[in-house]
Order: C-alpha cells, then sequence, then structure tokens
C-alpha cells in the first residue's frame, strides 16, 4: 500500500494507548478511521481529536471477543464509508502479574479471548470482506516484544497470547491474495493502560504511544511483515535463536538426505501426487 490519503481504516482497542496512537497516524497521513472500543464514551473523544486533524471518522462499540460484535463493526464501517482498506486488530489486556501456577482461570479465558480470539475475529471477518472486495488492503495485529522471546516473567498468559498473535499473523499472510498485506507489530515497553482503567506506572515509562503508532504506519505504507520499535527487542530474538541452534546442533543436526523429513517437501510430494492422479 502506497498511500493512506482518503483510504478508510478500523482500529480495535482504539480508544487509547498504542491504538490511539496508530489512529493519529492514520489520520495524520490521510485516512479516514473508525475508532472501535469496548468504552464507547472513551472511542467517541478519541473519534473526535482525529476528526479535528481533518478526516471523517467514526466511534463504534465493539468487544472483539463477540463475533457478531466484530461482524458488526464491520458492517457499520462499510456502511458509513463504502469501504475499507486497512484493518488494525489492537485490542489487547494485560493481566496482574503472577507466576504460571497461580493464574486464575478466569483471568487466563479473559486474555486469550481479548488477545488471540479477538484477533483473530477482525482477521476472519474483514480478511473474508477484503476478499470479496478486491482492492489492495492490509491487517496489521498488534503483538508484542513478548512474541519474540521473555523480556520478563510473571506474565505467562500475555505471553502466550502474543505468541498466538505472531503465529495467526505469519499463516495468514501466506494464505491471503497478494493485494491483502498483512504485518504484525511487535513493540517493546509502551506508555499505555492495556485494558486497565488506571495508567500503570510501570508501562509509563515506556515509548510514545504516537511514536509507536508512527512506525506502525511506516510499516504498513512499506508492506513490512515485522514492524519493529524498540532496538534492545533484538537481544530477546537473538536469544532464543541462539538457543535453538544449540539444540539443534546437539539434538537435530543436518545430514544428507534430511530433507525427506521436511515437512513442507512432505505436503508438496503429496500435492504433486494428487494433481498427477
Amino acid at each position: 500500500m502506497e498511500r493512506l490519503d482518503d483510504k478508510v481504516a478500523v482500529v480495535t482497542g482504539g480508544a487509547n494507548g498504542i491504538g490511539a496512537g496508530i489512529g493519529r497516524a492514520l489520520a495524520q497521513a490521510g485516512a479516514h478511521v473508525v475508532v472501535a472500543d469496548v468504552d464507547r464514551s472513551a472511542a467517541e473523544i478519541t473519534a473526535g481529536e482525529l476528526g479535528r486533524i481533518g478526516v471523517r471518522t467514526l466511534a463504534v462499540e465493539c468487544d472483539v471477543r463477540e463475533r457478531a460484535a466484530v461482524e458488526a463493526l464491520a458492517e457499520h464501517s462499510w456502511q458509513a464509508f463504502g469501504r475499507v482498506d486497512v484493518m488494525v486488530n489492537n485490542a489487547g489486556v494485560l493481566p496482574p502479574v503472577g507466576r504460571l501456577v497461580d493464574l486464575a482461570e478466569q483471568e487466563v479465558r479473559r486474555v486469550l479471548d481479548v488477545n488471540v480470539v479477538g484477533v483473530w475475529q477482525g482477521c476472519s471477518v474483514f480478511g473474508r470482506r477484503f476478499i470479496e472486495q478486491g482492492t489492495p488492503a492490509h491487517i496489521l495485529n498488534t503483538g508484542s516484544e513478548n512474541s519474540l522471546g521473555i523480556p520478563h516473567t510473571g506474565a505467562a498468559a500475555y505471553t502466550a497470547s502474543k505468541h498466538a498473535v505472531l503465529g495467526l499473523s505469519d499463516v495468514l499472510r501466506r494464505e491471503l491474495p497478494e493485494f491483502i498485506g498483512v504485518s504484525v507489530l511487535c513493540p517493546g515497553m509502551v506508555a499505555t493502560r492495556l485494558g486497565s482503567a488506571e495508567p500503570n506506572p510501570v508501562l509509563a515509562a515506556g515509548m510514545d504511544a504516537d511514536a509507536v503508532g508512527r512506525r506502525a504506519v511506516e510499516g504498513i505504507l512499506r508492506g513490512d511483515f515485522y514492524i519493529l520499535t524498540h532496538p534492545p527487542v533484538v537481544e530477546l530474538a537473538r536469544e532464543r535463536w541462539e538457543e535453538l541452534s544449540t539444540a539443534f546442533g546437539v539434538q537435530a543436526p543436518r545430514f544428507p538426505g534430511d530433507e525427506e523429513l521436511d515437512t513442507r517437501e512432505i505436503l508438496r510430494r503429496n500435492r504433486q501426487a494428487r494433481r498427477n492422479r
């Protein structure tokens, strides 16, 4: 996607934090913005702020855990603007910090429902419509540095959810038509509330959400898959790869003919065999 002026973008979790930052960057690039959030009044305030930039906006109450709500969000967006070009699946929550063995089931389910099922809902509902629309479009999913490694303990459910977002995004980009781009945003700590009613003093020390939003929009315009914002996060990815590389070297080193064990090669041969029948 080369430009965003007069395009239409939908942002879930768009009332505050990273979502609002992305919304502002989209509006500054000339896109009309649908601010979707579980907090309708907050969505209306943010939509009003974006409207003063000079673009059209719409505020929609949406609980991304509910399929019907995401379907309604899409319907409202297409009715209001006649099209949608960018879908930002950003809504997310962070549970109380605690050891995995001590987490309450309801908290784990809440995190997975919002952070994983919510992203899947947006990808599914808007992805189908983008295919039908048949014009260049883009889906941005908000992951985290927790998608790439383990920056700290005490956030097992959140980390699992953000690993899932990366996995969903990586599969999605291989399944959609070429005219639909897919990105995963993997920021480090950002000054955001992450679903909490009160500001988090630890998160407040993070990168400004508007700076993250600008990076996200730049990545969309370039067609990047990974959108990275915090330089130190490279160490998390490096630590993981180095440990994996060492493990492969000891437990499963490459050997001549080992491509026969490659899942991709097995599936390729299976497809070829079916075509030859």
